[in-house]
């Protein structure tokens, strides 16, 4: 079996490099590097013995870089990390907290007596004051609740209705993106004059922009608007020319593919082959480079063409004047005018005025407005105490868009986990679909990323030798994580509303933090769509669930939390069993939860 480690591959099957693998982990010195060939060996241990030795040689090596250091020094401790008695300092075990006996804990986590010292103050050991909890804590403090309670207590409190004013963030406003302004520009401005709204197809180096008329009104509608209306020569002869009858040319679904250029910039030498150009993007697109959104809209183009619809290729030219120059300064007008794509020479369509003045622009580029709202919502949540440890995103930026470490107790939520939403209108707190199952959205995003699947293939290769942030995030918090239940247990949730000026205005941003509502799946009412399209493979230690290829079926969120009171999670997904072919479950009788066909609970 090869073993990929720090770079370099070893077969497992030869011994002189199984005992250089063995060296190699034994001098290691990174823990990042051993959680991320961990990560990537976990998901191929079904089955191999090899790979399962492999992991926990790695595990241990982890535990001996992470244990508490205790270095001795002309005989005089001088670093012990382990907790103690605040009364006699005895050293505490961590997994002992909570039976009630061994040691306590004070409300804040900050001072602790152990089981001896708590005899001699009977009196101090109290329960807490929470409904349903009655755990035992040290009350050296005002306090009156187990720290498990008051952490989560203080997290959940943080979030609340009230707007907080960030005075102290000097925005950075983007001096000119002429790319990104001149492709919204002309979308606005076809969506002004004709009413379609474009589809997204690709990101970055794909198809600019894609319209879809229907009809011979909606294609006028939008060839006058970039070429003009045609023109029907006048007839000079003093008597009137015989009546004709007019063949009207009556249209169905027609796909225009947009590439926008800005001023003298020239097509590139794929672009130039405008009809090979555009097959391999929306082939590309099919196949889930570009993302859930490009993939969405790939298959509604797809669907035009399956009715028999018909490209039209145009090439539009933004005239923007450049920043700092006198039409600039002066405010002088954004045109454009289309030219057909990959045609040379021909002449252009009617003027378009897409901006009367080139210098009002302000938060034209959507993507600065959402990271400048990450950044305002990193400073706000460092400023309530949170220890930002980064997003959870695929190279596109979508994701988890940021992850907090909590000052935890062994059993009390760990992690936070937030849905940052920025506008320059109003506060913005409406989730998106998959973004309202709350846990199992993380859940899935952070399996993903672990993995390197779907959108998060590309997380690998980073910059050389470097880790993607991403990554070493995921490998940080996945050790907290061991089953799914874990994220519904250890982890908090929150939204975070970031509200920007209004262009043009100087007066300082706002900033809410709000609950992430829980799972709206596991409510009362059952949702007709799956809210996770993608289903993702998790392989936990002693699950059952296969190793992530593309020839395995899909496994619904329903097989990670069972609906309460029925609804969606209905069993009517493939088996997730490892071996099984069975992708349609049959209720049997009288084990309802059983498949007739397989014998195995598909979704329990």
């Amino acid at each position: 079996m090869q073993i990929t480690f720090n770079g370099i591959t070893y077969e497992t099957d030869d011994t002189s490099q199984k005992n250089a693998l063995a060296l190699a982990i034994d001098t290691c010195t990174e823990v990042w590097m051993l959680d991320q060939a961990i990560s990537a060996l976990r998901f191929k241990s079904f089955g191999n013995d090899v790979a399962s030795t492999v992991i926990e040689y790695m595990e241990k090596r982890r535990e001996r870089l992470e244990a508490p250091r205790i270095t001795f020094t002309q005989g005089f401790v001088f670093r012990d990390d382990r907790k103690k008695c605040t009364v006699c300092t005895t050293p505490l075990e961590l997994d002992k907290y909570g039976t009630g006996s061994d040691w306590f804990s004070s409300s804040d986590f900050n001072q602790f007596i152990c089981g001896s010292c708590a005899m001699k103050k009977p009196s101090d050991i109290k329960a807490c004051s929470t409904t349903d909890c009655g755990r035992l804590f040290w009350s050296c403090t005002s306090q009156t609740t187990c720290a498990d309670c008051y952490a989560r207590k203080h997290y959940e409190g943080l979030a609340s209705n009230q707007a907080i004013t960030v005075s102290q963030v000097n925005l950075d406003v983007p001096q000119y993106h002429g790319g990104v302004h001149a492709e919204i520009l002309f979308r606005n401005y076809i969506k002004a004059e004709t009413n379609l709204d474009s589809i997204c197809v690709s990101r970055n180096n794909g198809i600019d922009l894609v319209f879809i008329t229907n009809g011979n009104d909606e294609y006028d509608l939008l060839r006058n608007c970039m070429v003009g209306p045609s023109t029907v020569p006048v007839s000079t002869s003093r008597f009137p020319s015989r009546t004709r009858t007019q063949k009207v040319t009556q249209r169905g679904r027609v796909i225009h593919c947009i590439e926008v250029k800005v001023n003298d910039a020239q097509c590139s030498k794929a672009q130039k082959n405008a009809e090979k150009f555009v097959n391999d993007r929306i082939k590309r697109a099919l196949n889930g480079e570009y993302g859930d959104d490009a993939l969405e809209g790939a298959g509604t183009v797809e669907a035009a063409m399956n009715q028999g619809a018909e490209f039209e290729l145009h090439l539009i030219r933004v005239s923007m004047p450049r920043f700092g120059t006198t039409e600039y300064l002066q405010g002088a007008p954004i045109t454009a005018v289309r030219y057909a794509w990959g045609e040379t020479g021909g002449t252009g369509g009617v003027p378009m005025t897409l901006l009367a003045q080139c210098d009002s622009i302000t938060y034209m580029d959507s993507a600065w407005i959402g990271d400048t709202g990450e950044r305002i919502a990193m400073q706000f949540l460092q400023h309530l105490g949170f220890d930002i440890r980064g997003p959870v995103q695929n190279n596109t930026g979508n994701g988890v868009d940021l992850t907090a470490k909590l000052k935890h107790t062994p059993t009390s939520p760990r992690w936070a986990f937030f849905e940052v939403k920025a506008s320059t209108a109003k506060f913005q707190t409406s989730l998106e679909h998959a973004e309202e199952e709350q846990w199992m959205f993380v859940m899935d995003r952070c399996s993903k990323a672990v993995m390197h699947i779907q959108n998060y293939k590309s997380l690998g290769a980073y910059q050389g030798s470097s880790v993607h942030p991403t990554v070493a995030t995921v490998s940080d918090l996945f050790w907290d994580f061991q089953s799914p239940e874990h994220w519904e247990t250890r982890a908090l949730y929150f939204r975070v509303a970031v509200r920007l000026p209004d262009p043009g205005q100087s007066d300082a941003p706002q900033v809410k933090l709000l609950a992430w509502p829980s799972p709206r799946s596991q409510g009362r009412k059952p949702l007709k769509k799956d809210p996770i399209p993608q289903p993702l493979f998790i392989g936990y230690g002693g699950s059952s669930f296969p190793t992530p290829t593309t020839s395995v079926g899909k496994v619904s969120m329903q097989t990670f939390a069972p609906h309460p009171f029925g609804g969606r999670y209905d069993n009517v997904h493939s088996c997730f069993v490892m071996g099984c072919d069975c992708s349609q479950f049959v209720a049997s009788s009288p084990f309802s939860k059983t498949c007739q066909t397989c014998l195995h609970d598909h979704g329990s």
